[in-house]
């Protein structure tokens, strides 16, 4: 599978340095890209990036300014929840090397829950983005095994038949100012 951003993209965007493990890093890519990106763009949208090596137009708009921003948070996400840990043939061990103090689980989940809230605000520009420009690719009902997740609130799934609307008069949030309805 081809990686959407590279090591370097990631380590200048994020508070990840240089010296990481790389072959970690990009598995983090990878399941960012699997897990979160090919949900969010839809199987054919996915593929397409996949299989250009260089986009134009709209595309090119998308990749750099969207889906790199994205990935860039998504993939330190994925590495600040396993980065610690060490898996080997003589077991599962967290790293810690000398003159270093670990960080306590509450810190590590603060760590995490802020780069959870960014990678969040980049995957709903993204989305936001999409819904304006109407690429084909996302908006084309398919039989992909992976369609794009288009009905959600935050990381609640509502189904099509659910009124958005009295969901907005019951539960009146800033999120819900954001809601295109020409996206559905």
């Amino acid at each position: 599978m081809k990686l959407l951003v590279t090591d370097n993209e990631i380590v200048q965007g994020s508070m990840l340095g240089g010296a990481i493990d790389v072959e970690r890093l990009r598995q983090c890519v990878l399941d960012a890209q699997v897990t979160r990106l090919e949900e969010l763009l839809g199987q054919e949208l996915f593929e397409f990036f996949q299989d250009t090596e260089t986009p134009s137009g709209l595309y090119a708009t998308l990749l750099t300014d969207y889906i790199k921003p994205f990935l860039i948070k998504q993939s330190e996400l994925e590495y600040l929840k396993i980065g610690a840990f060490n898996i080997a043939n003589n077991g599962i061990f967290l790293q810690a090397p000398q003159n270093t103090q670990a960080i306590t689980d509450k810190n590590i989940s603060l760590l995490i829950a802020q780069a959870r809230s960014k990678a969040d605000m980049f995957a709903d520009r993204m989305v936001r983005w999409l819904c304006k420009k109407q690429l084909p690719e996302y908006i084309r009902n398919s039989d992909n095994i992976v369609n794009y997740q288009k009905n959600s609130i935050g990381s609640w799934f509502i189904p099509k038949h659910y009124n958005i609307k009295e969901y907005e008069e019951f539960y009146p949030t800033k999120r819900n100012e954001a809601y295109n309805p020409e996206c559905e």
